[in-house]
């Protein structure tokens, strides 16, 4: 179609014969070396070069040309582009620009050198898959070059074309992606990815336990602060209720030389200790020690001495005063450890 300065042109069909030779250098980036030509016709009202004759019937002049454009070309596949790569995809759709040398010259008997011109244009190809390694192509396009190449004084000439044909893959029928490593990293095959994501399944398992033992633990703690605040509060309450008793001094009850019972005396002495102190606290525990002098008698007679003196005191102390057992301790110290530098106070039984 020529779009110079002339107008009344009509367009004639033409077959024409398309072969390229390309290669992707990914699955979106590719480039081909491609060959356009054989023949082309068309009406025009004026007489030229390529169509001296009047034609009556159409009252125009039948011009045949002969042509070849070799070019190249920069194709980008939009369907691998926003959509991924996907070797099983029926349709794919691959805008390009193309650029290179228009040659042109009579045909049918024309003799005419048209010569070289730059050209260049955009096109669509779409392919349509058969197998992994055969597709349909359908290549629309469009080239621009100048109007002496077409038999027009000047202006700018146009050609559009569509192609149906057959792409046969020559080389891989699929992509792999590049194995290059960055230095610092380590390779890692199925097997261990798959381990790899084994263990990190169980670590979140693992988690998970952890996560329901700590709200255990948590549930128990606060469970453990409630318990601890109430014996704190129960402390608190003893130490309001006995902070006006005083620490028992330890009381004592001393014996006649030789003798297991008291007397008179001493038993006002043990009455009394009894009332101010051990009736006073029904709590406290105390401890019953018996002794014996050194000064005199046999070891054996003086641990005898010391045993049944606090047996006298230990029955008192139950059978005249109802303290219970449990809060008695009883022990006989014999002649041993004699807690003053005195005969007479060390034949006593000690109450603390």
């Amino acid at each position: 179609i020529n779009l110079g300065v002339d107008g009344g042109y009509k367009t004639i069909v033409s077959p024409n014969l398309d072969i390229f030779v390309g290669k992707w250098m990914t699955p979106s980036i590719g480039a081909r070396l491609g060959y356009q030509g054989l023949t082309m016709n068309e009406w025009a009202p004026q007489p030229s070069v390529l169509g001296p004759e009047l034609n009556i019937d159409k009252n125009m002049y039948k011009r045949r040309q002969g042509y070849a454009y070799i070019h190249a070309d920069a194709m980008w596949n939009i369907s691998n582009a926003f959509s991924g790569y996907k070797e099983t995809r029926f349709w794919d759709v691959i805008p390009y620009v193309h650029g290179g040398i228009y040659l042109s010259y009579g045909a049918n008997g024309i003799k005419w050198k048209g010569g070289r011109e730059l050209a260049g244009g955009v096109g669509i190809y779409n392919t349509m898959r058969i197998s992994n390694r055969v597709k349909l192509a359908l290549d629309v396009r469009a080239t621009m070059f100048r109007g002496e190449a077409h038999g027009c004084v000047g202006g700018i000439a146009g050609m559009t074309s569509a192609s149906l044909g057959v792409v046969v893959n020559l080389g891989k029928t699929n992509w792999k992606r590049a194995t290059v490593i960055p230095a610092g990293y380590s390779t890692y095959n199925v097997a261990q990815i798959d381990d790899l994501s084994a263990t990190a399944e169980k670590l979140r398992e693992a988690n998970k336990a952890l996560e329901q033992k700590n709200t255990g633990l948590a549930k128990s703690y606060e469970e453990l602060k409630k318990e601890n605040e109430a014996l704190k509060k129960e402390l608190e309450e003893a130490k309001a209720k006995t902070k006006n008793v005083s620490d028992i001094t330890p009381g004592a009850v001393f014996f006649n030389i030789g003798q297991t019972s008291l007397d008179e005396r001493e038993l006002f002495h043990l009455d009394f200790y009894v009332k101010t102190c051990i009736e006073q606290d029904a709590e406290k525990t105390f401890r019953l020690t018996g002794y014996a002098d050194k000064e005199t008698g046999s070891k054996k007679r003086n641990q005898y001495l010391s045993e049944k003196r606090v047996e006298y005191v230990y029955n008192l102390l139950m059978t005249k005063y109802n303290i219970p057992a449990e809060r008695l301790i009883v022990e006989a110290a014999g002649c041993e450890v004699n807690r003053l530098n005195s005969s007479v106070l060390n034949r006593s039984v000690v109450l603390e």
